[in-house]
């Protein structure tokens, strides 16, 4: 069984529309992200990464003509063979398209490899550049997957990481489960660095790392809260509110490596689309309060919770807007407690954060009545 990895960029869910923009952010090295922050726990965190795949079909897409025999070898790569198996597509289809990456023109493909000949000088140095890098590169990414998770107990985290060219889809990576049970991550390096491919590679490893620390984040946060008691157990003081500040509060926290560094703080240079992406979760809130005496609402409620578009358009963005706030009105070690210490506590950190900064939104009345132990 595999899984894509789905997520939207933070910034586009929190405008509600792809390729949306916002002001300009302020210059690069005037703030500084949550996430590049020294992490505060003795966590083991170790991210193997393989440049194997992106030298190989970069090597085979600059040869002068298509040759079968070659194609079919990169096919026994393991990014090729992951990615083809996470596609559900046959060899027949990669071969038809890395044929078709020869032709002039570009036609309708599954997996795009013309838009990476028509562009493989722009990838030629980051790749002869990348090698010597890869230390600082997995070292970047491990210490800012580390920076945000709680201080104890210390989590071990292990993530394969290939990077390639030409994955299925619109995703800039994917993740796979690989027959021992663990996760590896496949980059489309072309996705990945988007318009930075251009930029110099200290901006490309340093968009990488955050691309990867984002991934591992995750992996290393689910593995905190499957042994933890103050997530492992539900917290009936909630109510039905519970599920809602269980998916704002695990994923929240993940979202925040989403956003470019220089878009911190988050209550200055996104306050104007969160407004809106609060106000949805406030309703939300409202909502389930209302349906406490309605089963069937309740449960189409639940379900509309429960949803990837709920987590891409509404928990991710505000869970990382409440992190951001906790993080700049109380600091990194406060929101660490919170994180260790359940959902509630994450709420609770956030309505004391907004109680300091009027550049917060507030939560809903029944939210904080909620977190009081007040029942409608």
């Amino acid at each position: 069984m595999t899984r894509r990895a789905a997520l939207l960029a933070f910034a586009a869910a929190a405008f509600g529309c792809a390729g949306a923009t916002v002001s300009a952010p302020p210059p690069a090295g005037k703030v500084r992200a949550p996430y590049e922050a020294p992490p505060a726990g003795r966590h083991s965190i170790e991210i193997r990464i393989d440049t194997g795949a992106a030298r190989s079909l970069l090597a085979f897409l600059s040869r002068p003509q298509f040759r079968i025999d070659e194609a079919k070898a990169l096919e026994e790569l393991p990014a090729v063979r992951l990615t083809l198996q996470d596609s559900g597509r046959t060899a027949d289809v990669f071969e038809r398209d890395l044929a078709a990456a020869f032709e002039e023109e570009t036609r309708s493909a599954v997996f795009d490899f013309h838009s990476i000949r028509v562009a493989r000088t722009r990838w030629e140095g980051l790749l002869t550049a990348l090698p010597p890098r890869e230390t600082d590169l997995s070292r970047m990414a491990a210490e800012r997957a580390a920076a945000l998770l709680p201080t104890d107990p210390p989590v071990t985290a292990r993530l394969q990481v290939y990077l390639s060219f030409g994955l299925a889809g619109l995703a800039d990576h994917l993740v796979v489960l690989l027959p021992n049970g663990s996760e590896a991550m496949i980059v489309d390096l072309a996705r990945a660095l988007g318009e930075s491919g251009n930029g110099s590679v200290d901006n490309q490893v340093e968009r990488l790392a955050r691309l990867i620390a984002g991934e591992t984040f995750r992996q290393s946060w689910r593995s905190y809260r499957s042994t933890s008691p103050a997530w492992r157990q539900r917290d009936v003081s909630l109510g039905q509110l519970e599920p809602l500040f269980r998916v704002v509060s695990e994923h929240g926290p993940v979202s925040i490596f989403s956003v470019d560094a220089n878009f911190f703080p988050l209550s200055v240079w996104l306050k104007e689309p969160m407004k809106r992406t609060v106000a949805e979760f406030n309703r939300t809130a409202e909502r389930l309060v209302e349906s406490e005496k309605d089963l069937e609402q309740r449960v189409t409620l639940s379900a509309e919770i429960g949803r990837p578009d709920f987590t891409q358009r509404v928990a991710g963005p505000v869970g990382a807007f409440f992190s951001d706030g906790i993080i700049q009105s109380l600091g990194l070690d406060a929101f660490r407690r919170a994180l260790g210490a359940g959902p509630k506590a994450f709420f609770v950190a956030y309505d004391q954060a907004q109680q300091k900064s009027r550049d917060l939104i507030p939560l809903s009345p029944v939210v904080r009545d909620r977190l009081a132990g007040k029942q409608p």
